[in-house]
């Protein structure tokens, strides 16, 4: 049995600030080494561009980030840009979307997970609430306009030059409002691989995107279920254990959104997995309700829910609580 612990921080200000305040926290040494073992040669030009088209506020947070580990900011850069990277696939990611909310369990290895709950209030794009991915990236999160996303692998078929899919969440939910914001910049970004993005939003809607560097399908829907495979676009994927999933999720159509907070992060459950030598390990389980900009996480072996009242945050409010554990 080993401990998984995750950091939760809060940051404000100008975005060169909020990297500094990433960078200057201990769990940055753990995240610099994780990324150092993926980084690839990549044209810092391009990767400048894509950033300044889409959130050129991230430069300046990955210049603060520069600062704090005394690296340069073209290493920065290219440590924590998440563009052109090599081939990197996962495994799990299920999600279900109502027009109450959003519950979602993140499934991976604890080897590469920033360990990492952060608040962000910038003073140049929305406040954001979630689970870190690589530095900057986002595994899942909620914005101050209760627009929520999550990431759901699917395939590395096609994989191109573009953004990994941390990233993508992040840039989604710094800069868009609602379901459609969100689809129209979905469509125009780079992407590396085939992901599908979970989404909800204040208004009631959901939506998942099936997207990856050669094309998209979007399904909206009042009850939506995601795993790991396109259920629209016809393209090579491996998914047997993501149909089960889906298979189980959609034979209890009329559960409430908090039951399936309950039934995710319950480790006897059939969507909960400890497989994490394999890399298809439960991490931590999240409930978001967009309407009320409410955000709940539980860390996968604990039952000690951190709930945030996002609005009141964003209000000036402050999280008391500085970290969670629990043993996998």
């Amino acid at each position: 049995m080993s401990e998984l612990s995750v950091s939760i921080e809060q940051y404000r200000g100008p975005s060169v600030e909020i990297g500094y305040g990433l960078g200057s926290h201990e769990q940055m040494e753990v995240v610099q080494e994780l990324c150092e073992n993926f980084v690839q040669p990549i044209n810092l030009e391009e990767t400048e561009q894509v950033y300044q088209r889409f959130a050129p506020h991230l430069l300046d947070e990955i210049m603060g980030i520069s600062i704090a580990l005394m690296i340069s900011p073209h290493k920065a850069l290219s440590l924590f840009s998440g563009y052109d990277l090599p081939i990197l696939e996962g495994l799990g990611c299920t999600a279900v979307m109502t027009n109450h909310g959003y519950v979602r369990n993140y499934d991976f290895g604890p080897a590469f997970y920033d360990g990492r709950l952060i608040l962000r209030q910038p003073e140049e794009s929305y406040a954001t609430c979630g689970h870190s991915l690589f530095g900057i990236g986002l595994h899942d999160g909620m914005n101050e306009h209760g627009l929520t996303a999550g990431l759901h692998f699917v395939s590395t078929h096609f994989h191109q030059k573009g953004l990994m899919a941390g990233i993508v969440v992040r840039m989604v939910l710094d800069t868009c409002r609602t379901i459609e914001d969100a689809i129209s910049l979905l469509k125009v970004l780079p992407h590396a691989d085939e992901y599908n993005y979970s989404l909800t939003d204040a208004f009631g809607k959901s939506a998942i995107v099936e997207i990856g560097p050669f094309g998209s399908e979007v399904r909206c829907g009042e009850t939506l279920y995601c795993t790991n495979h396109f259920q629209v676009s016809n393209k090579p994927q491996t998914t047997e254990n993501s149909l089960q999933r889906l298979a189980y999720l959609e034979k209890h159509p009329n559960v409430e959104v908090s039951e399936w907070f309950d039934e995710f992060r319950n480790p006897a459950s059939p969507l909960f997995f400890r497989e994490y030598e394999n890399l298809f390990g439960t991490l931590h389980t999240v409930m978001m309700n967009p309407k009320e900009c409410l955000f709940k996480t539980v860390i996968a072996g604990s039952d000690e829910v951190m709930t945030i009242y996002f609005k009141d945050w964003v209000n000036g409010s402050a999280v008391s609580k500085r970290e969670l554990i629990a043993d996998l």
